[in-house]
């Protein structure tokens, strides 16, 4: 999404409609999604302007925000994976934005902890790589993401259950993952960085 419009230079968070642009909007009531009381309508995302997290934008006006996310692995070679309750209603790997001035592994580390109840050592997280994905939407309204990736092994013993965001844990063979509908930066990694270990 190419940030099409003046954003203010206050230091505040800002959330726009995803429609007219009008900075009323708020929580649907029962599902996912914002209502505008400007244009009365309701949208699966807004376009949120946070100096809390990392954000910029490209020469070309795109709108990014810096993801970290983690596979979570068990020896049997199963991944965790869940469902998304919150735009895009897609199947995904813990993961989450990165706050301002974070350290990427700190965030993935952060985000195991919130979104599955999971404490990792720092050094336990394997990196993979460093990704520029367009095409990766998120609720706050940014269409390209750079992604932190990284890999938790975990004893085959491990259980989770979903904190944030999501629903349905699920341990997964990579190829049954890819039959699930997963967020493109999702099944981009595990195509670029999984399938052929």
């Amino acid at each position: 999404m190419r940030l099409d419009m003046d954003v203010p230079d206050d230091g505040r968070r800002h959330q726009y409609c995803w429609g007219c642009r009008a900075e009323t909007v708020t929580p649907a009531h029962g599902a996912p999604g914002f209502v505008c009381a400007t244009c009365s309508q309701e949208h699966a995302r807004s376009l949120v302007i946070d100096p809390a997290l990392t954000w910029w934008t490209d020469a070309a006006g795109e709108y990014w925000h810096e993801t970290a996310g983690v596979f979570v692995r068990r020896p049997d070679g199963r991944h965790l994976f869940f469902e998304r309750l919150f735009y895009p209603l897609q199947w995904t790997v813990p993961a989450g934005h990165i706050d301002t001035g974070e350290d990427p592994r700190r965030a993935a580390q952060r985000e195991l902890h919130e979104e599955v109840g999971l404490h990792a050592a720092l050094s336990d997280l394997t990196e993979l790589g460093v990704d520029d994905i367009p095409g990766d939407s998120c609720w706050r309204g940014s269409d390209a993401h750079r992604w932190h990736t990284y890999v938790l092994d975990v004893p085959a013993s491990t259980t989770v259950r979903v904190l944030e965001e999501g629903h349905r844990p699920t341990w997964l063979p990579l190829e049954a993952a890819l039959e699930q509908p997963l967020t493109v930066p999702v099944r981009t990694l595990i195509d670029r960085y999984l399938r052929a270990r």
